[in-house]
């Protein structure tokens, strides 16, 4: 019966009608612990950038931290909602409307960032693939990409099935490990919108970068620095691009 009423109903894209509770929802998110990480492990590589590009920038919190410390930074997003969000929070701030696997920009930075799993929206391993592509395109000689992605374990841990509610606001999360697929819907106000994530390995991920010549690639946890294990829930990536 639910799944039948579902299919009559209408769906928004993700993140946008999200993008109205967004920041509230993820109030605890550390997006300054995030940044200061990402920082430290870099200029443990000798590498002190002063320009960063974001992936999936959403409302511009994971950005934030960076422009406080003096970077130029830009942020592309493929929801028009969510920009809305960040170019209201970080005027000035080059924010396009753009897809992370196929985005232009012209230009090229010394970091390009993706915080809070914003890749694992990519299913498909060959988008995952053309996004760290068109992110190499936009990096300097030796520039780095720093991104954090959930493992299947995460996602099947994080988005087991369970129902979250908070004023006006439901999410009903499910996984499926034949896929290693977990879905997100997302009831605000009455009104629908569905998320889809991936979980991927660290041995695939470096697969996908070496063939694209980033070298190093190492993975690290938040916070503590360490490998990741098999048990663990996410990992970031750090790659640099060829000289």
């Amino acid at each position: 019966m639910y799944r039948r009423r579902l299919e009559g109903m209408k769906r928004h894209p993700p993140f946008s009608i999200l993008a109205r509770v967004y920041d509230r929802l993820m109030e605890e998110v550390p997006y300054e612990g995030w940044a200061r990480f990402v920082l430290a492990v870099l200029g443990g590589e000798g590498c002190f950038p002063r320009s960063v590009l974001e992936l999936g920038v959403g409302t511009g919190n994971a950005l934030e931290p960076f422009l406080d410390r003096g970077l130029d930074a830009a942020g592309l997003d493929s929801s028009a909602a969510m920009l809305a969000r960040a170019r209201s929070q970080l005027p000035g701030v080059l924010l396009e409307h753009a897809d992370m696997r196929s985005f232009r920009l012209g230009r090229r930075f010394d970091l390009v960032y993706s915080a809070f799993d914003s890749l694992n929206n990519l299913t498909d391993p060959a988008d995952l693939a053309a996004a760290f592509e068109s992110a190499r395109g936009h990096l300097n000689p030796g520039g780095w990409l720093a991104a954090d992605l959930n493992t299947p374990a995460g996602l099947s841990e994080l988005w087991r099935e369970e129902v979250w509610e908070e004023e006006g606001v439901r999410l009903v999360y499910s996984y499926d490990p034949a896929s290693r697929s977990g879905r997100l819907e997302a009831w605000v106000g009455g009104e629908l919108e569905v998320h889809l994530e991936r979980g991927y390995e660290p041995d695939e991920v470096e697969e996908m970068l070496r063939a694209l010549d980033y070298d190093p690639v190492f993975f690290l946890t938040y916070p503590d620095g360490r490998p990741p294990h098999p048990r663990s829930e996410r990992f970031w990536v750090f790659a640099r691009a060829p000289e």
